[in-house]
């Protein structure tokens, strides 16, 4: 699947230009890609002067901090989340499929960059996970992004929040693919 970072294309047009189908036009200054009409022949990719166009072959796992199942944890940390909502991302598309159940932890306050005995049991809850995404992260991020791709999005609702997300997968999945991984803030662009 071809993909359109939303916040990496300036509106350009030169894909537009490149594209033999037609595929592609800006709406408020942003291309867009018709999938109905692309034949995926990467001129759009290679054409883009941003490198905002990328091929999306890969699967995710994608976990999404709650108390409730509704919103995103709001007033602490993703780790002491009461439940993680778990998609998969495929083909521009988040499928749900299962609910985690945290585990119940004390963490250790004295600890400077948080407690490796509570990272380690988030981890244990996440397996298998590769995106963790929150309102806010601890100090065990200094563990969490070696193992995940952590997410700060700002939005409240689930739906809002995985929109956000397929706005910025390909920045994700740069992030991903990187040895020395850096947390994400995004917007609703």
């Amino acid at each position: 699947m071809i993909n359109i970072s939303k916040s990496k294309c300036v509106g350009c047009g030169l894909c537009i230009e490149t594209c033999p189908k037609q595929a592609i036009t800006l709406n408020n200054g942003v291309a867009i890609i018709d999938i109905d009409k692309c034949v995926g022949c990467e001129a759009c990719i290679q054409s883009c002067p941003q490198n905002a166009i990328a091929k999306i072959n890969e699967t995710l796992l994608i976990a999404i901090g709650s108390d409730d199942k509704k919103i995103i944890k709001q007033d602490d940390h993703v780790g002491t989340s009461k439940f993680y909502l778990i998609y998969k991302y495929k083909n521009g598309v988040f499928d749900f499929i299962e609910t985690r159940k945290n585990l119940k932890f004390i963490e250790n306050e004295t600890k400077i960059h948080g407690d490796p005995k509570k990272a380690k049991n988030f981890k244990l809850v996440l397996k298998g996970v590769d995106v963790i995404v929150g309102k806010l992260f601890g100090p065990n991020i200094v563990r969490m992004k070696e193992k995940f791709v952590c997410v700060v999005s700002r939005e409240k609702e689930i739906q809002d929040v995985l929109d956000v997300l397929g706005k910025n997968i390909n920045e994700i999945i740069e992030v991903k693919n990187k040895t020395d991984r850096k947390g994400i803030v995004l917007n609703n662009c």
